[in-house]
C-alpha cells in the first residue's frame, strides 16, 4: 500500500477496526483477508489522502486557527485570529495585512515557544487545564488547512489565511440576550430608545457603529476577496443576520460567480427566520454555484441555542416553527448543502439544551448535522454558567450527555461528546456560587424585561438564586 500520504500510527489506531492488520503490517502492505475489510481500509486511505496535510506545529499550545483563521469585524474596524479572541483595531491602509498584524505575529511566536497568548486564548487554556478537550485540540485534527508558507518553513509566522470569517454589518431581525449593538441593529435601536444603562455593575451602552469608516473597510474587503478568494479553503459570512445583508450577499456571490473556487467551502450563518424572498433569492444562487463547481460545498450553519419558549426568550424575535421548517428543508437537500447547528451556551440555554440535541439527533436521520457549541464570551460574563456552583448544573450536565448519541471511535458524535465533557470539566472547578455575578445577571434580565415587556422568572425561576 502506497504510504506517500504519510498515514501515522496514531491516526491508524483511531480508525482501525478490530479485524484490520497491525500498523506495521499495514505499512508493509499486508492485506486484510476479508473483502469488506479491504474495502473499508481503502476508503480510509482514500479519505485520509484527500484530507491533506496535518498542521505541522505540535508545541503544547500551538493552535491551527492562529495560523490559518482570521475573523474580521468590518463595522468595528478590527480583526482577530478566531471569534474567541479579542479583536484588535487595524488601519484601513494596512487592510491587506489583516492576517499578519503585530498581535497575531506575537501570538504565533508565543505558541511556537509553547506559551499561551493573552486576550482570548484563555478560553481553550482553561478547558485544557481542567482536563477537558478544547476547540484548539479539536482544530488541530482538521487536515488540509496548513498555510503554504508552513510547508516550506514550519516555524513561519507571516502566513496566508486559509479561513476568512466576516462580520460585515449589524443588520439583524433578532435581539439575542447575549448579543450587542455591534452585531444587531435591533439591539442598537433598542439601546438608543432606552438610553445607556448602568446599574449594579451592569452596563448596556449605546453603540453607534462607525458607518462611514465601516463602509470603507467593507469596500476594501470586497477588493481583497476578489483578488484572493481562490486561495481560501473556507469563507464564513456572519451577521447580524447574513441573509438580509444584501450588499454583502450580492457582492460575495458575484465574486464567486466570476471566480470559480472549486476547493472552497462556503459557509453562511443564519437564524433561518429571514423573509422568503431573501431566502429564496440567495439560496438558489448558492445552489447554482455548487452545481457549477464554483464552490466545493455550501455549509448552512443554523444559529440556535436551546429549544422551546426558553429559546424564543433568549433569541427575542425568533419563530421556532419557522426555524424548524427551514431546518427540515435543509436536511432534505442533496450533497450540495451541509447542515450545522451553532450554539451559544449560557445559564439561560443549559436546561433545554437536551431538547435541542434531540432535535439534532432526529434530523441527523436524514442528513448528518454538525453540532458546534461554545460558552458565552463577551462583556456580560455574568451570563456564563460558571457563576453558579457545579452542584447547580450537575443534573443538567448529566442529561446533556445522556441526550448525545454515542458513535464509533473517531466519529463526529464522539468528538461532540468530548468537547461537551471538556466544557463540563471547567464547570466542575466552580464549586461555589458567585452571588455578586448572579446579582448582575438578575439586574440585566430585569432591565431586559422592562424593555421588552417580558418576565424572565416565568421561564427561568430556577436562576433566581440569592444569598
Amino acid at each position: 500500500m502506497n504510504l506517500n500520504h504519510c498515514i501515522t500510527a496514531d491516526d491508524y489506531a483511531v480508525w482501525a477496526g478490530p479485524d484490520w492488520p497491525t500498523y506495521a503490517a499495514f505499512v508493509a502492505g499486508v492485506q486484510a483477508n476479508k473483502k469488506e475489510i479491504r474495502e473499508e481500509m481503502a476508503d480510509f486511505v482514500r479519505n485520509y489522502t484527500q484530507q491533506g496535510e496535518k498542521f505541522p506545529i505540535n508545541t503544547a499550545t500551538a493552535c491551527q486557527s492562529k495560523w490559518t483563521w482570521s475573523t474580521i469585524y468590518l463595522n468595528q474596524l478590527s480583526t482577530a485570529s478566531c471569534h474567541r479572541v479579542n479583536p484588535i483595531k487595524f488601519e484601513l491602509k494596512d487592510f491587506d495585512n489583516f492576517h499578519n498584524i503585530p498581535k497575531k505575529l506575537s501570538d504565533r511566536k508565543l505558541m511556537l515557544a509553547g506559551k499561551w497568548p493573552q486576550g482570548g486564548c484563555e478560553y481553550c487554556g482553561d478547558i485544557e487545564r481542567a482536563g477537558g478537550w478544547s476547540d484548539r485540540q479539536h482544530n488541530l485534527e482538521i487536515r488540509g488547512l496548513t498555510p503554504p508558507e508552513l510547508l516550506v518553513d514550519p516555524t513561519a509566522i507571516h502566513v496566508s489565511p486559509r479561513i476568512v470569517e466576516i462580520f460585515a454589518q449589524n443588520t439583524c431581525n433578532l435581539r439575542c440576550l447575549y448579543c450587542n449593538g455591534n452585531l444587531s441593529s435591533k439591539i442598537e435601536q433598542e439601546n438608543i430608545k432606552y438610553g445607556n444603562f448602568n446599574q449594579n455593575g451592569v452596563q448596556i451602552p449605546i453603540i453607534n457603529t462607525p458607518t462611514a469608516a465601516a463602509q470603507e473597510y467593507f469596500d476594501q474587503f470586497i477588493v481583497w476577496l476578489e483578488n484572493n478568494v481562490t486561495t481560501l479553503k473556507r469563507l464564513h459570512l456572519l451577521g447580524g443576520e447574513t441573509f438580509i445583508q444584501h450588499e454583502l450577499m450580492t457582492a460575495v456571490l458575484e465574486i464567486l460567480e466570476k471566480h470559480p473556487s472549486p476547493d472552497l467551502e462556503f459557509c453562511v450563518f443564519s437564524n433561518l427566520n429571514v423573509p422568503d424572498s431573501a431566502w429564496d433569492r440567495y439560496i438558489l444562487r448558492i445552489k447554482d454555484l455548487q452545481l457549477k463547481k464554483h464552490i466545493r460545498v455550501f455549509d448552512l450553519t443554523a444559529s440556535i441555542d436551546c429549544w422551546g419558549a426558553e429559546q424564543e426568550f433568549v433569541r427575542s424575535g425568533l419563530d421556532l416553527q419557522k426555524f424548524e421548517q427551514r431546518l427540515d428543508w435543509a436536511v432534505s437537500q442533496g450533497d450540495w448543502l451541509r447542515v450545522n447547528i451553532n450554539q451559544t451556551v449560557t445559564s439561560m440555554t443549559m436546561r433545554t439544551m437536551p431538547n435541542l440535541i434531540e432535535k439534532i439527533t432526529y434530523y441527523s436521520n436524514f442528513k448528518p448535522v454538525g453540532h458546534y457549541f461554545q460558552y458565552y464570551t463577551g462583556p456580560h460574563m455574568f451570563q456564563h454558567p460558571k457563576i453558579y456552583a457545579w452542584s447547580f448544573w450537575e443534573e443538567t450536565c448529566n442529561r446533556i450527555l445522556q441526550s448525545m448519541p454515542i458513535g464509533k471511535s473517531g466519529s463526529r458524535e464522539n468528538e461532540t461528546r468530548d468537547r461537551m465533557v471538556g466544557m463540563q470539566q471547567l464547570l466542575k472547578q466552580h464549586t461555589q456560587y458567585n452571588f455578586e455575578e448572579i446579582k448582575k445577571l438578575h439586574t440585566y434580565l430585569d432591565e431586559i424585561d422592562r424593555r421588552r415587556n417580558t418576565n424572565w422568572r416565568n421561564l427561568f425561576s430556577y436562576l433566581d438564586v440569592t444569598i
